[in-house]
């Protein structure tokens, strides 16, 4: 997943609203929104078809984990262990205190760099992954708007993570209807920086500026990469109020609220 909009303590009605895009290569096969089997039940919007983890979800007492890779990472190749298993891995702890304790025995040297948003509607955090670093860092959310993008939260370097809070900024305390479909909207925006803002690539990136210029559209179209899916979600302490998946780009407004699965049965 790209990009994490995350308003945080800001709707009077919700702690805490995520909005999503996973952006991802088309041909890369992924399933599609489930409830995992085992306790606590972890409600996913899609599983990757590689290498079987996933980039969030949310068990059925709120807990959220969701995962951005850091950009400039694919040039590290394939890495022993799957990013996608930390999401599936934090998810089945239970809890955020279980999660901090996980973290503590990851060695970032096995996995290509990423960033990990964890919480819940009381406590959310983020955790950097670097293979350079022998620890994950981790770090507090303060109340607010916010962006977690292929970067640290609320990266100055990618003009998306600006665009983003300024576009959410006007809807936060909208009714949930209102607001759900603003997001939306927001998460569709194609636009792109000026040349002179685009940010150049990482030193080890494989694409070119221009090509980095076009993944800061918030929903990205590109011949081989591109928004795969997105996600809206709504957390109240101890439950999920919505989830709802596209398993679509969002300008194509093909979402469904999938909250109901994680209903007792």
């Amino acid at each position: 997943m790209c990009t994490l909009l995350i308003l945080r303590h800001v709707h009077p009605e919700w702690p805490l609203i995520l909005a999503s895009n996973r952006d991802e290569l088309y041909a890369r096969p992924t399933t599609g929104p489930q409830v995992l089997a085992g306790s606590p039940r972890i409600l996913v919007p899609g599983l990757d078809g590689v290498r079987g983890g996933s980039w969030m979800g949310v068990t059925e007492g709120g807990l959220f984990v969701g995962l951005t890779n850091q950009r400039g990472s694919q040039a590290q190749g394939l890495a022993p262990r799957s990013r996608g298993e930390v999401v599936l891995s934090a998810l089945g702890t239970g809890n955020i205190d279980a999660i901090e304790r996980y973290l503590d025995t990851l060695e970032p040297a096995g996995f290509n760099a990423f960033n990990l948003l964890y919480g819940d509607a009381h406590t959310l955090r983020v955790a950097y992954a670097r293979p350079s670093i022998p620890r994950v860092v981790r770090e507090d959310v303060p109340a607010g708007i916010h962006v977690l993008p292929n970067d640290v939260l609320d990266s100055p370097e990618l003009p998306k993570v600006e665009r983003a809070r300024m576009l959410a900024a006007e809807y936060t305390r909208r009714p949930w209807p209102e607001l759900a479909r603003a997001l939306q909207g927001v998460m569709a925006d194609h636009v792109l920086p000026p040349e002179e803002q685009s940010p150049e690539p990482p030193p080890e990136a494989a694409f070119s500026r221009e090509q980095a210029r076009q993944y800061q559209a918030l929903c990205i179209h590109t011949p081989a990469y591109g928004t795969r899916s997105s996600a809206l979600l709504a957390l109240a302490p101890g439950r999920v109020g919505h989830f709802l998946v596209s398993d679509k780009p969002p300008c194509q407004q093909d979402f469904r609220d999938f909250g109901g699965l994680l209903s007792p049965q």
